[in-house]
């Protein structure tokens, strides 16, 4: 029998998948009919799908789902950092933030990233060995081929992003052979994305709005490249230091950051809307047609539809607080609009503009389909245990435990009954504010703190956000610097991979606190006193181990050249 070290099956298997992929693309995205009529469905062959510009096409825009829909854990890798935790019993969410995860269990964490990424790999390969014969319009391959290598260098970002060193495999396997691949250096892998989408920019189009909205552009691809080379020079793949690597993620973002497709939206809270902002250098957009891959889901379920579901306050919205949520570490992040103290007392006073714009607490003021509501989390002072007397989001109420709810890339202004999931906000995967921070991180690690803050103060300055210039220098400007990103990327998929990169864990993983509001109602108009003590999962901790993920062990055990496994599993 074949050895299967990552899930791939037989070029017959593959083939059908290729196949399968294709023709339920078609049938999704296709508006014309001219490509079902030319034979029936059971009769096309790949040797079709290779000689048909629309067929071939399908296929491409069918490996986009490499861009993974993120289930339940829409803002997954968050509820492993300082931002947020993972409510519900059990799960690789919650295991990895107690360190309790392991080879067997983790893939809850990474959503299957072993599984999927390589999936997706196998037909990207399978493109690559047939496309040299193919019949298909050469402009048109010549796109296609541009944008199959920018999906194959997301894969492997994704995969290396997690597991460190991986098979690096762009071959397909014979019929009866064995397959027993060996792990591939990060360095080596890191490379190989870049020489992809190197190959892949020169032949991407400008802009993909209109009909090409949600494949790769130019833009795309210099965004993958910067964030790439950014990885790479950092703490935990760098260990020396070496400042060409710095130079080379200075480079890559100085150039995406010049971009004049692209601009800083003046609005923050823009981004995420279904009208596509200037900002917004790539997104995947979720509907009815292109939804989970999770056949569990009811059918008119879409990843927009769930994410305003699981996220928003229970009992104001059809919601479900099992989820995850923002923790009082991330809250406490947000800086004064003059730099003085936050007063405990009176906390969402004189705050950075993002917090209201990203964060539910106490006393949110949010827009219900069309109507105002205030949200409210407080506890009744004389008689706390008394659920009617609290507000109707405290967890008393079946709300979250920590009295926080993540509002951003969520949509409370459209229905929220399950008839009514017309919620296409897409999900944002790059955008241009990130290519101002990348460029001034590596600014900074260069000693170019002038052109850092620059660079920083552009972002800050977005009209609805308008905070003050950082002027700090050296070790201060780096640690601004590093605040500043964590605030304006909060809840989308940054923060652990930057706790990680920089090997900060052990300083900034905590047990997950959240916030009490107790209210007097004795006094007129009611007064309430908050704190910011209460524990909310005292088993959160950090271990070096957790800088990487371990290799699944099923994958080992088809393949032990896969071994050794990542340190401390």
């Amino acid at each position: 029998m074949m050895k299967n070290t990552i899930n791939h099956k037989k070029r017959a298997g593959a083939i059908a998948m290729l196949f399968i992929t294709v023709i339920t693309t078609v049938l999704v995205f296709s508006c014309s009919e001219d490509v079902l009529n030319k034979q029936p469905l059971a009769d096309i062959s790949d040797d079709d799908i290779f000689n048909d510009d629309v067929l071939l096409d399908a296929y491409v825009l069918g490996n986009y789902r490499a861009f993974r829909f993120f289930q339940f854990g829409a803002f997954f890798t968050e509820a492993g950092s300082d931002n947020a935790m993972y409510v519900g019993d059990g799960g690789g969410l919650q295991l990895y933030g107690r360190n309790e995860h392991t080879a067997d269990n983790s893939e809850d964490f990474t959503q299957n990233a072993w599984r999927e990424n390589y999936a997706n790999i196998r037909k990207i390969n399978i493109y690559f060995n047939r496309i040299e014969n193919t019949g298909a319009s050469p402009d048109l391959v010549k796109k296609l081929t541009a944008e199959m290598r920018f999906i194959r260098a997301w894969c492997y970002f994704d995969l290396i992003s997690f597991y460190g060193d991986v098979p690096l495999i762009t071959d397909l396997v014979d019929l009866g052979s064995e397959f027993d691949r060996t792990r591939t250096p990060y360095n080596e892998v890191s490379a190989f994305v870049v020489n992809e989408l190197n190959a892949a920019i020169p032949d991407l189009p400008t802009e993909a709005f209109d009909e090409n909205t949600g494949r790769a552009t130019r833009g795309a691809a210099m965004a993958l490249k910067s964030r790439v080379l950014l990885y790479a020079a950092s703490a935990l793949h760098n260990p020396d230091d070496d400042l060409s690597k710095w130079q080379a993620a200075s480079d890559a973002a100085e150039a995406a950051m010049n971009l004049s497709e692209y601009g800083i939206d003046p609005d923050y809270s823009n981004i995420y809307n279904e009208t596509r902002s200037q900002e917004v250098m790539f997104a995947r957009g979720y509907t009815n047609e292109n939804k989970s891959a999770d056949a569990s889901l009811p059918g008119v379920w879409t990843w927009n539809f769930v994410i305003d579901r699981y996220y928003l306050p229970a009992n104001y919205f059809i919601s479900d607080p099992r989820f995850t949520m923002a923790i009082q570490s991330i809250v406490d992040a947000y800086e004064t609009i003059d730099g003085s103290p936050v007063d405990p007392q009176d906390p969402w006073a004189n705050r950075d503009p993002r917090l209201n714009m990203t964060i539910i607490h106490h006393n949110s003021v949010i827009n219900k389909e069309g109507t105002p509501i205030t949200i409210e989390y407080h506890y009744d002072k004389d008689d706390p245990n008394n659920a009617a007397k609290a507000g109707l989001a405290s967890n008393l109420n079946g709300g979250t435990p920590t009295h926080y709810n993540i509002l951003k890339q969520t949509d409370t202004s459209k229905p929220l009954a399950l008839e009514n999931p017309d919620h296409h906000a897409p999900w944002v995967y790059f955008r241009k504010a990130e290519m101002y921070l990348n460029y001034a991180e590596a600014q900074i690690e260069l000693g170019n703190d002038a052109n850092a803050r620059n660079a920083i103060n552009i972002v800050r300055s977005r009209a609805n956000v308008n905070m003050p210039d950082v002027t700090e220098s050296g070790e201060a400007l780096k640690q601004r610097y590093r605040n500043e990103r964590r605030v304006e990327f909060a809840f989308e998929n940054l923060r652990w991979y930057d706790i990680t990169r920089w090997k900060i864990g052990a300083d900034v993983i905590k047990p997950a606190v959240g916030l009490t509001v107790l209210r007097d109602n004795s006094t007129t108009p009611p007064t309430d006193t908050y704190s910011y003590d209460r524990v909310i999962d005292a088993l959160r901790k950090w271990d070096d181990r957790k800088y990487f993920l371990p290799i699944p062990r099923a994958e080992l055990e088809a393949s032990p050249s896969l071994l050794p496994q990542n340190s401390g599993y």
